[in-house]
């Protein structure tokens, strides 16, 4: 059971904070701070302005890029799509685009784009992505290491379910740069994706040509096997035991035949897709200089600014007004010790 100093202090105490916060008490200090808050507040806002001033205007370039075509016509899209499926991600093969988001921010794709260079508008030559982000660092696999994290932070890409439709956008600080820059990407991917089908078409090729010099073999010697069959038993129509073995000879050549026929037809169309060089990336919008800026949003950001001062220095003033007699009540009763003893001696108490 507390003593009942205790229980007045705190009853007290609440009494003192239930009368003092009412809503006259608070706007009392902020009218009589009125003129300090509004110098303050309107100091932070320009402030927040000059600052945002350091920095330069960025824009926004956009670019788009349709379905893939299907498995069948472009077999290294399917083939990644098959890679995928391994890794428990099905991807239907009219639906390969779901890909493209993560090869574009790949290093394959990526790190070519960084090594070429792009005219600018604030350098007489054309610079490289590494000299514009400022690296210069003394091992070029760093400065290529910071400045794909930093070109990363600013391409985003993203994919519509629903459509199919990848889409990619880049922030830079000139639309010019920006727009040449996301182009060079999408080429990338299309190079990437196109030496990805070169490489698949010639290991097709190489497998098919091995395989048909196998078959080739089997079939001759199929069709050597059943010349010599006939050729030593030429009536053959009365032993049973005989027609067998010839149906037996016969469907090893057709077999192999088949089989030689087939390979032959996939080895052709390997060979068409190795000297192919087409573009594969369907782009429905190219990347477009686009000359309205998305930020720095001064005046936003300014006037957050001058919200957060007023909001802070109100907060100063209301605090000290409502509270500011009751701390000097503490300080005063700790430096005092002649007054504390006994409980009618404290700030509580002497405030009820």
């Amino acid at each position: 059971m507390p003593p009942d100093s205790e229980i007045d202090n705190s009853i007290s105490q609440n009494e003192f904070i239930q009368d003092d916060l009412t809503f006259r008490n608070v706007l009392l200090p902020i009218w009589r701070g009125r003129k300090t808050i509004l110098i303050v507040s309107l100091v932070v806002g320009l402030l927040t302005y000059g600052v945002n001033l350091l920095f330069s205007d960025y824009f926004r370039a956009t670019t788009s890029l349709l379905p893939s075509a299907d498995k069948g016509k472009f077999s290294a899209l399917g083939d990644l799509a098959e890679v995928a499926a391994l890794a428990g991600v099905k991807i239907p093969g009219s639906e390969v685009s779901r890909l493209y988001p993560a090869i574009l921010t790949s290093e394959s794709v990526i790190r070519p784009v960084l090594m070429k260079r792009f005219a600018w508008n604030k350098s007489s030559t054309p610079i490289t992505l590494i000299e514009y982000y400022g690296l210069h660092e003394d091992e070029p696999e760093k400065n290529l290491e910071k400045a794909l994290k930093l070109f990363l932070s600013d391409l985003q890409t993203s994919y519509d379910a629903r459509t199919g439709i990848v889409s990619a956008s880049l922030v830079m600080d000139d639309p010019h740069l920006t727009a040449d820059i996301l182009n060079s990407v999408i080429g990338e991917l299309d190079s990437f994706m196109r030496s990805k089908q070169f490489s698949n078409a010639t290991e097709q090729v190489r497998w098919l040509e091995s395989r048909l010099v196998q078959v080739s073999d089997s079939l001759h010697l199929a069709e050597r096997a059943l010349k010599a069959f006939r050729e030593k038993n030429r009536r053959v129509s009365d032993s049973p035991d005989l027609l067998m073995q010839q149906d037996r000879l016969g469907r090893d050549v057709q077999v192999n035949s088949a089989v030689y026929i087939e390979l032959k037809k996939q080895y052709e169309i390997a060979k068409l897709e190795q000297i192919r060089n087409m573009s594969i990336i369907n782009v429905l919008d190219s990347a477009r200089p686009v000359l309205t800026k998305v930020g720095p949003r001064r005046k936003t950001n300014s006037a957050i600014g001058f919200f957060l001062a007023f909001l802070a220095t109100s907060a100063f003033y209301v605090v000290k007004d409502i509270f500011g007699s009751r701390i000097r009540e503490v300080r005063l009763w700790l430096n005092n010790p002649s007054k504390n003893d006994g409980p009618a001696s404290s700030p509580s108490t002497s405030k009820a």
